[in-house]
Parts: structure tokens; C-alpha cells; sequence
């Protein structure tokens, strides 16, 4: 049985998630601001809407994680956010798959 390289996994699923944020029109070109980034809330609720966390916080910081060899913080439950937040948002499956697959990974990863 081949083993699993988390690392490669996790930053496929990084980028799945960028691309769908793209595909949407999610992606922004504005930065937010240093200070929407140091909201101490789970997902800068306060300060930023979930898209902009997702590109701003979450990727740049697990790619950094995961660059260096080390598995991110979890298991993750980013998925139920997700669902709620995009809910009004069309053709938002693909991301939200994306997202769920980045929970997946992470719970996995955790175990082995």
C-alpha cells in the first residue's frame, strides 16, 4: 500500500480552494487591511466576510505550515461555516467540496 504524502495533499487542496474562489469571483484583488487580519474571532467574523479569510488568513498560513513539513492544526470543521456562509452564493458546490476536502485531509492526516 503507498503511503500518503499529507504534505502534497494538502497543498492540492489549497489550491482547489483558490481556484474555486477564482471561478466564483470570490478572489479579491484588495487587500482588507492589516487590521481585519488581527481580529482575535474564529474567522475574523468580525472584520472579514469568509471568502477574504480564506485567501488572506487561512491559505497564505497553512501553505506556510505545510512548507515547512509540518501538519496544520486539526482536525479542521471548516466545512459548516462554509455551507452557511455561501449558501446564497450560486454555483457554490465546488467550493464548498473543496473546503470539505480540506477537513477531510485534515482529520485523516491526524490519524496516521
Amino acid at each position: 500500500m503507498k503511503q500518503v504524502d499529507w504534505f502534497e495533499e494538502y497543498l492540492l487542496v489549497f489550491e482547489k480552494i483558490e481556484t474555486r474562489l477564482i471561478e466564483l469571483e470570490l478572489w479579491s484583488s484588495e487587500h482588507p487591511g492589516e487590521d481585519a487580519l488581527q481580529s482575535s474571532m474564529p474567522f475574523c467574523v468580525d472584520t472579514l466576510r469568509l471568502e477574504q479569510w480564506l485567501q488572506f488568513v487561512f491559505l497564505p498560513r497553512m501553505r506556510r505550515i505545510v512548507k515547512r513539513k509540518e501538519l496544520p492544526p486539526g482536525p479542521a470543521q471548516i466545512a459548516p461555516i462554509a455551507q452557511e456562509a455561501f449558501k446564497e452564493t450560486e454555483d457554490s458546490e465546488k467550493l464548498i467540496r473543496a473546503i470539505q476536502k480540506f477537513d477531510e485531509v485534515s482529520h485523516l492526516s491526524h490519524l496516521h
